[in-house]
């Protein structure tokens, strides 16, 4: 039983913003046999922290989910924040208890450190998702990182930091691509998750004439609590902020800076998809939401 601290930069239901960060959560909530989600944090990246903060709280209060939301630093190299604050006292009260998933940028993790030298070595373990390998290419159109390039120093910080870390790469997540007519197997088009998300299928449409999206966030969260859909892999990355500045994550030769992180491959796409529905749908049934 995974204890989970999501610290994400939710903006589901923001025009043009992307919805995968609370399709994470409602797949964590949807597994409660594998996890509890005990917090969020709020964090930047896919909007401004202020848009972050103001649409979570209000996609709370429109679940009923009284799940303790703390606010996020504003912007790269800010220590001070509540989430900060309490990313490192939670984990000073329980060392070796809480799993953090990072699907927004990396400034709070950094800003806990400000608050607690050892917070690297109290947490169970950092997951996150983001990063590239290489130029992340969808139809023709290139793809920017946005989360672990967001505050290359904070990454940096975390990436050469003594916790246990797995990184679900933009590369390692295209296998995770749901289309409408996928999504339709499990929600009917009036469901309340085919409208909250519809508008997106739209826009990846005229993005980057996608047939879908990559629900790449819930990737990692589902790396965290079913290893068993993955094919591990474990290999050094340069540590160096000039290549975190764009989130490649190149393979360390020798010499050069380096972390080990593991790298999870979904095994199998279909197999994947299907439990990725499942658990939203359980998600979905567990607050409410028809």
């Amino acid at each position: 039983m995974k204890r989970i601290v999501l610290d994400f930069d939710n903006t589901m239901g923001v025009p043009g913003c992307d919805v995968d960060d609370a399709l994470a959560l409602i797949y964590l909530l949807g597994n409660p046999q594998a996890c509890t989600v005990e917090a969020v944090c709020t964090s930047y990246g896919n909007s401004d922290l202020a848009t972050v903060d103001a649409n979570t709280r209000r996609l709370f209060a429109e679940w009923g989910l009284d799940l303790p939301i703390h606010r996020g630093a504003e912007g790269p190299g800010q220590a001070e924040s509540d989430a900060a604050r309490f990313l490192a006292e939670a984990c000073a009260a329980e060392p070796g208890c809480l799993s953090i998933l990072v699907t927004g940028s990396t400034t709070n993790l950094l800003g806990a450190v400000a608050h607690d030298p050892r917070f690297f070595e109290n947490v169970a373990e950092i997951v996150f998702m983001g990063g590239v390998t290489r130029s992340l290419v969808i139809n023709g159109r290139i793809m920017n990182e946005l989360n672990l390039s967001c505050d290359p120093a904070a990454t940096l910080a975390a990436l050469a930091s003594s916790a246990p870390k797995t990184i679900a790469t933009s590369q390692n997540c295209l296998a995770a691509h749901v289309t409408r007519e996928a999504f339709e197997t499990a929600f009917a088009p009036d469901s309340w998750l085919a409208r909250a998300i519809d508008y997106w299928f739209d826009d990846m449409g005229r993005r980057y004439a996608w047939d879908g999206f990559a629900v790449w966030d819930q990737v990692a969260a589902a790396a965290l609590i079913k290893p068993d859909l993955f094919d591990p892999e474990t290999y050094p990355v340069v540590l160096d902020e000039r290549f975190l500045s764009v989130g490649l994550l190149e393979r360390a030769w020798d010499g050069a800076p380096q972390a080990n992180i593991q790298a999870p491959r979904i095994k199998d796409a279909a197999l994947y998809l299907q439990d990725a529905l499942a658990g939203w749908k359980r998600g979905c049934e567990r607050l409410g939401l028809a």
